[in-house]
């Protein structure tokens, strides 16, 4: 399997990242079988270094940079060299910054002289101030979300941070019967309890759940995270107090199409999980504000627990008869 490795400049702030985003995923569509992968300048040894250790033949690296500058001239090859050395049975092929491309200044002019012609009746500075705020628009307004419910038995899914709010999602997932991977430094005290009918290995966990659902698997590992803890996975929850790791793993994720939750910021994920309530095998309730007032999901969740529940599960009974 060839790679590719596309290196950016690191940035936290969620969304900065989606014009790379599309030319990951163009990449994904035209070069079938071909291991597309992000890295930052900040993590390039460790990143490669990581894919060079996998079932790669070569790998190609793009420092998506406009300037050839200190990093493009100094650092990247200096990395790059280290890791050719380390791994000389695979051959690392740099490719020079995006602006010595011949064929960046064509593509550049070509887009302003688009801009222009599309906006000839009104002065540049105007179109500036119009066009962006008609695409700051149509990249903010909302839409709803489509709502689903998904089999996770026998997935893998990731979740990254180890505070309360991981808690609560590993405890929602429980459940389905997903094997789930818990990756952080730190753990709540009250995942050791999730742990303790361990019958796997001293970091891992076993649950039955139910007799028609395949038992879940839970997975502890205590340590930063790594881009190769995203392999075959299925989903990822993001439930981190670092923004900079949070960018991480939500780019990562993008970059090998696996869905992303980010619980610090909703609008960088691609799905959110309602408030659900179960009442009885057969019904279960869910309450969602499209992400959007989770404070007043809450609330409703209270009210229809308070005021529902007696209703629901003698609808329950009646069913089960």
């Amino acid at each position: 399997m060839k790679a590719i490795l596309i290196i950016a400049h690191h940035c936290i702030l969620p969304g900065a990242y989606k014009g790379f985003e599309e030319i990951l995923d163009r990449l994904h569509h035209d070069l079938p079988g071909t291991r597309v992968a992000s890295t930052s300048l900040l993590d390039l040894e460790n990143d490669l270094r990581t894919l060079l250790r996998e079932d790669v033949e070569s790998v190609t690296l793009l420092p998506y940079l406009l300037l050839n500058g200190q990093h493009s001239k100094n650092d990247v090859p200096r990395v790059v060299a280290k890791l050719q050395a380390e791994f000389p049975q695979i051959p690392i092929t740099l490719l020079p910054c995006l602006g010595d491309w011949k064929e960046f200044s064509s593509m550049v002019v070509a887009g302003v002289r688009s801009a222009q012609n599309a906006c000839t009746c009104a002065p540049l500075s105007s179109w500036s101030h119009e066009c962006g705020d008609r695409i700051h628009s149509e990249h903010t307004q909302s839409s709803n979300l489509f709502s689903i419910e998904l089999n996770l038995e026998g997935r893998n899914v990731l979740v990254v941070g180890g505070g309360r709010i991981a808690l609560r999602k590993v405890k929602t997932l429980i459940p389905t019967g997903a094997h789930i991977t818990v990756v952080a430094p730190q753990f709540d005290p009250e995942f050791n309890a999730l742990c303790r009918h361990s019958e796997r290995s001293e970091e891992s966990s076993y649950f039955s759940n139910s007799a028609t659902v395949e038992p879940t698997s839970i997975t502890l590992k205590q340590r930063p995270y790594e881009p190769l803890d995203l392999r075959c996975v299925f989903m990822v929850f993001i439930c981190t107090d670092q923004p900079a790791v949070n960018a991480q793993v939500s780019n990562d994720a993008r970059a090998r199409r696996i869905l992303v939750n980010n619980a610090c910021d909703y609008l960088d994920g691609d799905f959110i999980v309602p408030a659900r309530m179960d009442f009885g095998e057969n019904i279960a309730v869910t309450v969602s504000t499209q992400g959007r007032a989770p404070s007043l999901a809450k609330k409703l969740k209270q009210k229809i627990q308070t005021e529902w529940a007696d209703d629901l599960e003698q609808i329950e009974r009646e069913f089960g008869k």
